[in-house]
């Protein structure tokens, strides 16, 4: 059962990976450059039991964070809040929950990052996701 669950978790993981490296190239050039993702490294290995899911996206959403201060006008800042409003269109829970906490939570927190700037950027969907972190930070 639990092999069944890893499965489960394997799938997640390289479909929300294949998603962001299609749509944003640039990013997975990005991180071979730099020899990989820590997180990702072995997103392809049957045998890796590290399918750190919420840290490979919180990666990318501080990444993002200082590409939205750098210059929140930038093709890839339009095509991340695409990325991420495309995610955000799923009707499965744990998706939605990594978007979220693996993403939203991130750039709601970020220093630097304008709050109102991420939320006209984000899905009618997502905005209340993202709006929610005000109860928890100031």
């Amino acid at each position: 059962m639990i092999r069944l669950l890893k499965e489960i978790d394997r799938y997640i993981f390289n479909t929300l990976i294949s998603v962001l490296y299609e749509k944003l190239p640039e990013y997975k050039s990005v991180l071979d450059s730099q020899g990989g993702s820590v997180y990702a490294k072995n997103y392809t290995s049957e045998n890796s039991s590290d399918f750190s899911t919420y840290l490979f996206m919180n990666e990318f959403s501080i990444f993002l964070g200082g590409k939205i201060i750098e210059d929140k006008n930038s093709v890839f800042v339009k095509k991340s809040f695409e990325c991420i409003n495309f995610l955000g269109q799923s009707d499965n829970c744990e998706i939605l929950n990594i978007v979220h906490v693996g993403i939203l939570e991130i750039l709601y927190t970020e220093e630097g990052v304008k709050r109102e700037f991420v939320k006209m950027n984000l899905s009618e969907k997502l905005q209340p996701y993202f709006e929610s972190w005000s109860k928890y930070y100031r």
